[in-house]
């Protein structure tokens, strides 16, 4: 509606005349007057809209005046944009003041239309777009890009069903200065960003999700000091972000990835995350093993991050961890993660992967709202004090070697909220040391382990148990007929590589019982 419209370019509003004040930025003279004649129209403009929707909210006339407000509305935060954007330039502004004037003359003009005036209203030409998604529109060229210069949305995105042909970004595209959204996604031909990006500093969201050639961001990225969302999911070959570029984003609140450089002195590190406290949502943090030093890790301040709910924490140790033989190296790793203790209220989702460490983090046992826990190739973990797993843990994954996890989850025992539990690629033939004590699961799968054998009767403990799943366990398979598991009657679904065994020894049992009776 016109009057959230109003509500934000009038906040935007007292935002820059803020700013204009702490920068103590020389204003020509004129334009503070005018900036404040503006506000003092639009106040006067959302009363008369708040009285107007409330009594003939449903008459279309007035519809069709609150949609012409709303394109005044997007006018003057034209002016407003431009007027900022000098600000951040430190360029002077006599152009400005002409562009406030002018628009408060078209402001002065839509407070005096009447029902009347906008039974004929006027067609706005393409130029006052504001919206544009190019998937939808067949023939398009990037060149005409140049005409629409007040576009706010701009979706060059392709899809899952159908990837993007971006292999550049169309050079037009930096010249829209009062962008607020920019889709990329799905570009999987687009390997970087050109510098001119540093241009769109209205920019609130930039999404790159699944370019996977895509293999860093621009060292510019930092000018764009309105972007509240970075979201770069699914970007495998994403792995430089520039030094001092993602600090300065201090308005960020949605990171999906940061990269930590390995090595480069142009490259990004970790304390950089220091400055971003408004992030929320999901974090990942790759190449942590880049890491120098404890107190580097410590200079991340993940602790201060109150919004964080999902945190994946990535070593990027490849799988013959065995090569890394260096004492030292195992001790700094280890150092790393117990200096990356995130909110301990905020956290319910936690993932290491790829740890060359022998121990988890202290923390973890103070993380009273994590219910999920992935532990991912992580070999050389020898010790295993209960006290380390969160007091609410719900849902377990031990993908491949998890060192003496993969043996024993005698820790676990003392749990009673472990309900899910997945085993995927486990190295060993018989099941951990334990399992049959984790009274209170309700769901367990063995997923690709090719040595693993056991007996159905080893799982009669479980009285809890009802979905139980084995796929790509092929001495189970061969070994184990489907009436072996029918002595697991408490477990309703039974899947041996997505076939239903119940089912199959029902029917089995149903055809028999015919045989028998005929």
């Amino acid at each position: 509606m016109a009057e959230a419209i109003l509500s934000v370019v009038l906040d935007q509003l007292n935002s820059f005349i803020r700013n204009e004040v702490e920068q103590e930025v020389r204003l020509v003279v004129g334009v503070r007057e005018e900036l404040n004649n503006l506000h003092t129209h639009l106040t006067l403009i959302k009363a008369v809209l708040e009285d107007a929707e409330k009594k003939e909210i449903h008459d279309n006339a007035i519809k069709v005046w609150l949609g012409q407000l709303k394109d005044v509305m997007y006018d003057a935060e034209d002016v407003l944009d431009e007027w900022n954007t000098r600000i951040l330039i430190s360029a002077n502004g006599p152009h400005v003041a002409n562009r406030v004037r002018s628009y408060l003359l078209s402001l002065h003009k839509i407070r005096h239309l009447t029902v009347d005036d906008v039974e004929n209203p006027s067609i706005y030409e393409a130029k006052k777009l504001r919206t544009l998604l190019v998937g939808k529109i067949s023939g398009w060229v990037p060149s005409a890009l140049h005409q629409l210069t007040c576009l706010r949305t701009l979706d060059l995105s392709g899809s899952y069903e159908k990837n993007g042909d971006l292999e550049v970004l169309p050079s037009e595209v930096s010249r829209l200065f009062h962008l607020r959204y920019l889709d990329l996604s799905h570009n999987t031909r687009l390997k970087e960003l050109p510098e001119t990006v540093r241009s769109l500093v209205n920019l609130q969201t930039l999404k790159l999700n699944w370019c996977t050639s895509l293999c860093k961001l621009p060292e510019g990225i930092g000018e764009l000091s309105n972007l509240r969302h970075l979201e770069v999911e699914d970007t495998g070959d994403l792995e430089y972000y520039p030094r001092g570029g993602i600090e300065r984003l201090s308005q960020l609140r949605t990171l999906s990835k940061f990269v930590v450089s390995d090595g480069s002195s142009k490259g990004s590190v970790i304390g950089e995350l220091g400055n971003l406290n408004f992030l929320k949502g999901s974090l990942d943090i790759t190449g942590l093993k880049h890491v120098k030093s404890v107190n580097e890790a410590k200079h991340a301040e993940l602790q201060k991050k109150k919004n964080i709910s999902k945190l994946s924490l990535y070593f990027e140790y490849k799988r013959d961890i065995g090569h890394v033989s260096s004492e030292e190296e195992i001790r700094r790793m280890e150092g790393v993660l117990e200096n990356l203790e995130p909110h301990k209220e905020s956290l319910e989702r936690l993932e290491i992967l790829n740890y060359v460490g022998s121990t988890l983090p202290t923390w973890m046992r103070m993380m009273s709202n994590i219910t999920y826990l992935l532990l991912y190739y992580c070999p050389n973990l020898k010790v295993e004090p209960h006290y380390l797993f969160p007091p609410r843990l719900e849902t377990l994954k031990l993908w491949f070697d998890v060192g003496v996890l993969s043996k024993s989850l005698m820790s676990l025992t003392h749990n009673n909220n472990l309900k899910t539990l997945i085993i995927f690629k486990s190295p060993h033939s018989s099941l951990p040391q334990g399992l049959n004590q984790l009274t209170s699961l309700q769901q367990l799968s063995f997923l690709g382990c090719e040595s693993l054998d056991f007996k159905p009767e080893e799982l009669k403990p479980l009285t809890m148990l009802r979905k139980l799943y084995i796929l790509g366990c092929p001495i189970i398979t061969r070994e184990r007929s489907r009436e072996d598991w029918s002595i697991l009657t408490h477990i309703p679904t039974i899947k041996i590589d997505d076939e239903n065994v119940k089912t199959q020894v029902l029917r089995a049992a149903r055809l028999f019982t015919q045989f028998l009776t005929s």
